[in-house]
């Protein structure tokens, strides 16, 4: 059964009536990319197999605010993956697996900010900040590098 955009919003925000596991994709233009999901079992999407795993994911709230994922580092190659890719990598949340087990395509969450910490442990715990671009003020009459040259 193939849900449609507004079926999987209403699922993912309905209150705990229904879990979907995740698929997240974390990529880097060098270092490659790492493809997990919350599941017991490898899944593919779009031609590319997600290794499963087990994690947390907490989506941003309407600003981009309150985003996290907790993830183990064991077996997946992650710990050396954000270690390698400094500051430039990305966090995609590529699709869920639906009830019926098909897995679906979102394309709701793409997290470029935040910070990310683990311990002995090997758990990784990624604080998912929002673009805070969106914040910056500018003239709204005139806009260029004379009158704003920290962001030329």
């Amino acid at each position: 059964m193939f849900m449609s955009e507004e079926e999987i919003f209403d699922r993912l925000f309905s209150g705990g009536k229904y879990s979907l596991p995740y698929l997240v994709k974390f990529y880097h233009p060098t270092a490659g990319s790492i493809r997990l999901v919350n599941n017991n079992e490898a899944v593919e999407l779009d031609g590319e197999l997600y290794a499963p795993s087990s994690f947390e994911y907490t989506r941003p709230d309407r600003s981009g605010k309150g985003g996290s994922l907790k993830i183990t580092g064991i077996d997946n190659g992650l710990i050396e993956f954000v270690e390698n890719a400094n500051w430039r990598y990305r966090l995609d949340v590529a699709g869920v697996i639906a009830e019926d087990g098909t897995v679906q395509r979102i394309r709701s969450y793409v997290h470029f900010y935040g910070s990310v910490s683990y311990g002995d442990d090997m758990q990784l715990q990624f604080q998912l900040g929002r673009d805070d671009r969106f914040d910056m003020l500018f003239c709204p009459y005139f806009y260029d590098t004379d009158n704003n040259p920290a962001n030329a």
